[in-house]
């Protein structure tokens, strides 16, 4: 995402981010089927002229490569293809992408296995948590230093009842969302048959 008043400036995605983006602009109506996908509070303010147009880092690529304070790549499977999250370490500061919402429940890819993917990206983020004095998450609100550990296991907790096939106990549902955010149930619903569908074919965790 980019606005155009902000200029032209590097904008930086993960070798695998990059390759994603390529293949999905080629594809015939890729416009509708990205608006279709983005939350209901942005949909319609988010221009995508300039969606995907991303300079891929080397693979592998643990920096930044800037003149600015010394930012490090976490690259993990959760969430989306080549998804990261950045740690400007002499700062404390960690901006999560689409994980550690509020607001939020975490949103699986389409991969093989889901849920452990996104566990796999919580483990690398818990790494880190300690350096961590604020959290920056793509939706809902900042978090200070003693919430990150707070957000990542309610995040590793409604990925576990959604691999259990248990209802999660999850303020960001049901009758204690935030207005505006009641639709973050039907994610949720779509994401507990998928998994369940999944775990039924396989008879494998998710």
């Amino acid at each position: 995402m980019w606005h155009p008043e902000l200029g032209q400036v590097p904008r930086y995605g993960t070798a695998r981010c990059s390759a994603y983006l390529r293949e999905l602009r080629s594809e015939e109506g890729w416009k509708a089927r990205v608006a279709e996908g983005l939350p209901p509070e942005i949909a319609e303010e988010t221009p995508l002229g300039l969606f995907g147009l991303v300079v891929g880092l080397p693979a592998g690529a643990e920096l930044i490569p800037w003149d600015g304070p010394e930012v490090r790549v976490i690259e993990h499977p959760a969430h989306a293809p080549g998804h990261a999250a950045l740690l400007v370490e002499d700062r404390g500061v960690l901006v999560a992408g689409d994980m550690l919402s509020d607001l939020f429940v975490p949103m699986l890819d389409d991969t093989e296995h889901p849920v452990e993917d996104y566990l796999t990206g919580l483990r690398l983020l818990e790494k880190v948590a300690d350096g961590v004095e604020v959290l920056v998450p793509g939706h809902g609100s900042v978090a200070m230093a003693d919430q990150v550990r707070v957000r990542i296991g309610q995040d590793r907790e409604y990925l576990h009842a959604l691999r259990d096939g248990r209802a999660p106990d999850d303020p960001r549902l049901g009758s204690s969302v935030e207005p505006g955010w009641e639709w973050v149930d039907g994610i949720h619903e779509g994401q507990a048959a998928r998994i369940a569908r999944r775990c039924e074919r396989d008879g494998t965790e998710g």
